[in-house]
């Protein structure tokens, strides 16, 4: 198996610590930055390793830069990791992956899925798939126009 490549972090904000327990919080935030190295920055897994609950990792996350840091740069250096692999399976000729990789990265070059919809009469309408709601109403605006128009042929 492959070896992850190793990340590194700066030291503990030390600024952090108030009501005299500086000290015990600088070693927790060591401990859950050597957690989440370790767990690849999956933030369930670091506070089982860190022997600490997760909403402790959340809070230590918000409040201490250097742990926020090393979750970003885990979570960077899997995501590096994770496309050094789908470069292999491309490089290797596997299907799937090169489509994966169209599709996601070759859009400006046409490589991408759409559907077309249309109602009975054949009218093309706009899917707008990143602005919530407008999908449905949508279809609803669509499918109210076809049942109006299925009314009218029934009527003659």
């Amino acid at each position: 198996m492959d070896k992850k490549p190793e990340i590194t972090t700066r030291a503990p904000n030390t600024t952090n610590g108030k009501n005299g327990n500086g000290k015990k919080k600088e070693e927790t935030a060591a401990r859950i930055i050597k957690a989440i190295k370790e767990s690849s920055g999956l933030l369930t897994l670091a506070a089982k390793k860190a022997n600490v609950g997760l909403t402790t990792i959340y809070r230590y996350v918000n409040d201490f830069p250097s742990v926020h840091q090393a979750s970003l740069e885990a979570k960077e250096v899997m995501l590096d990791y994770a496309e050094s692999k789908l470069y292999e399976k491309i490089k290797s000729g596997d299907n799937v992956a090169i489509l994966f990789y169209l599709k996601t990265q070759g859009k400006a070059r046409g490589y991408i899925e759409r559907q077309e919809f249309a109602n009975p009469e054949g009218e093309a309408f706009r899917v707008e798939h990143d602005a919530k709601g407008k999908l449905l109403a949508e279809l609803a605006r669509h499918a109210a126009r076809a049942g109006a128009s299925e009314d009218n042929k029934e009527t003659t």
